[in-house]
């Protein structure tokens, strides 16, 4: 396929362009500033502000499939202004289905949000996000599917591995989620489908339920030597873990998470073997694409 993604500059943007090019489609990359990260010559680069029409009509023309990435979120450091939130998250994406309806194009992903909801503008614009998918495939009778990502903002990386037991998400799981959610479109799998994107450990539920009385023995079980990890970088554990049920996600999309916490601590253990730097690291930049 041909596809647009935009906001491809972005930190999950540069992850899906990875993920597409993998699977052999054309990439055309949508930003307001080329991001370097992808090959010169691997994917096309067009420069868009999704608030401007001409720069989405120009993007979109040409394209089979589109997955649009490009919003402010409400944690974005240095901060940017509810207006410009609003304007980005919610008319951009108006702009961006608008040319998606005229030139066609049938299949969609829209990034929406655990934070989807009426607790902030950033919130709001996702609930009018998703409305927007809503109103534009009963339209256009186009495949959309809403993803509801979990957080995945750079962290540290000690910190980030505590996040996948709460609210986080790896990118490279964002990535592949998204990339099946096209292709699931694309094979007209569904006509308008929501779905969470968030991270599974594969882990009993009196455990999940009771982890920081339990969950230090449970990682000793998965990866010895995880007990006095945990100890060492000061990893506090949740009272419990948030999941959720992706078994929709596995059966619509042929979708589910492959990095959970036990692979951090993998990667942490093997780290601290070899003396390798990790208070100062960063995710996702020193993690593999």
């Amino acid at each position: 396929m041909k596809v647009l993604v935009t906001g491809a500059s972005g930190n999950a943007g540069q992850a899906v362009c990875r993920e597409l090019l993998q699977a052999g489609h054309q990439v055309r990359m949508a930003d307001v500033m080329p991001s370097g990260v992808i090959n010169e010559g691997a994917a096309e680069f067009v420069r868009c502000d999704t608030r401007t029409v001409s720069d989405v009509q120009q993007a979109v023309r040409g394209m089979d499939g589109v997955i649009h990435l490009a919003a402010w979120h409400c944690a974005h450091q240095p901060p940017v202004s509810d207006d410009t939130i609003f304007a980005v998250n919610v008319d951009g994406t108006y702009n961006v289905l608008e040319a998606c309806r005229k030139e066609g194009i049938r299949s969609i992903v829209y990034a929406s949000s655990m934070a989807y909801g009426w607790g902030s503008v950033y919130g709001v614009s996702k609930v009018i996000g998703e409305d927007l998918c809503r109103a534009y495939h009963e339209m256009t009778g186009a495949s959309i599917a809403m993803l509801r990502y979990h957080e995945f903002i750079p962290r540290p990386y000690l910190e980030f591995g505590a996040r996948l037991l709460r609210n986080g998400v790896d990118r490279r799981d964002i990535a592949s989620a998204t990339v099946k959610a096209l292709e699931a479109a694309a094979a007209e799998k569904f006509g308008l489908f929501q779905t969470i994107i968030h991270t599974s450990h594969g882990m009993p539920e009196p455990i999940r339920a009771d982890f920081a009385r339990l969950g230090a023995d449970w990682c000793e079980q998965q990866v010895p030597g995880s007990a006095k990890l945990l100890d060492s970088y000061g990893i506090e554990l949740p009272q419990e873990v948030e999941q959720h049920d992706l078994s929709e996600a596995k059966r619509v999309m042929g979708w589910q998470p492959r990095v959970g916490f036990i692979d951090f601590l993998r990667d942490l253990k093997l780290r601290d073997e070899q003396g390798l730097r990790i208070r100062g690291l960063v995710v996702p930049s020193e993690l593999p694409n």
